[in-house]
């Protein structure tokens, strides 16, 4: 009878133990891996698109880390969760699992960051122009996805209003604020922002420098489509005013650009 109650003890807590260790079926494990891995692969996809080398290579270390934490997960379950002997005559046809499809999240938290720097050219308020841009991170505030920049523009022609010539540089401050998970993608890595800035012109010709009454301001909507290992390109499309001259009628149009751009 005493062997017969320490044999049941022994045969109960064994039990317990193997229902601990290995609660949840293979099945289930397989979905929580494939969960997991989705969520990498989200991650994955959006270091890329920010050009993120150390991040992608990181990532790419803990998917692989995981497979292989997996691999020797399912030996051992298979071998405590092997199926039942049945009779000759019944065949179990076993389907393979299916290969996990990667699900890629649009995070505004993600998406724009790093500092990058932009050199582009086209028209400026419908008159030929140049600007360079550069555009700081801001994502630790509230407002995810956005971002400050600080730059100047050149912008040479004639006032189609006034008639007159001008050669003009603007300092300039205004934000961005990327949009892109609203935005079609086109399978392509493309960013998406809006934007704004207010301009000062700090030098026009004609002894015009230094007037009462001087501004400008410009809207924009943007995109970055990022070649890898090379850098951005750069298009913008937007309108702005440029009031050079108190004098003068103030300068507006349309402004269209394409440059080049890195990101740090």
């Amino acid at each position: 009878m005493k062997k017969f109650v320490i044999c049941l003890v022994a045969l109960v807590f064994v039990t317990t133990l193997a229902s601990v260790t290995f609660g949840r079926t293979i099945a289930e494990e397989r979905q929580a891996v494939r969960d997991y891995l989705n969520e990498v692969d989200a991650k994955l996809a959006t270091a890329k698109q920010a050009n993120n080398k150390e991040r992608v290579r990181l990532l790419h270390a803990e998917k692989s880390a995981t497979l292989a934490r997996w691999n020797k997960l399912r030996a051992e379950m298979e071998v405590v969760q092997a199926p039942v002997p049945v009779p000759p005559t019944v065949v179990i046809v076993q389907q393979p699992a299916p290969r996990p499809v990667p699900v890629v999240k649009k995070d505004t938290k993600a998406v724009g960051r790093g500092v990058a720097l932009y050199v582009n050219g086209g028209l400026d308020a419908g008159l030929t122009g140049f600007s360079g841009n550069l555009d700081y991170d801001l994502s630790g505030l509230p407002a995810q996805g956005l971002k400050l920049r600080i730059g100047g523009n050149y912008i040479s022609g004639t006032n189609p209003v006034a008639g007159d010539i001008v050669k003009a540089v603007s300092a300039k401050l205004g934000f961005l604020y990327y949009i892109t998970p609203y935005m079609p993608d086109m399978s392509l890595p493309l960013s998406w922002y809006i934007g704004g800035a207010y301009l000062y012109p700090v030098m026009v010709n004609a002894g015009r420098t230094g007037q009462g009454g001087q501004y400008g301001l410009e809207a924009y909507l943007g995109t970055n489509f990022n070649i890898a290992e090379m850098g951005i390109v750069n298009f913008e499309l937007g309108y702005s005013e440029l009031k050079y001259s108190s004098a003068q009628t103030a300068l507006k149009g349309i402004d269209l650009k394409i440059g080049y751009g890195i990101v740090f």
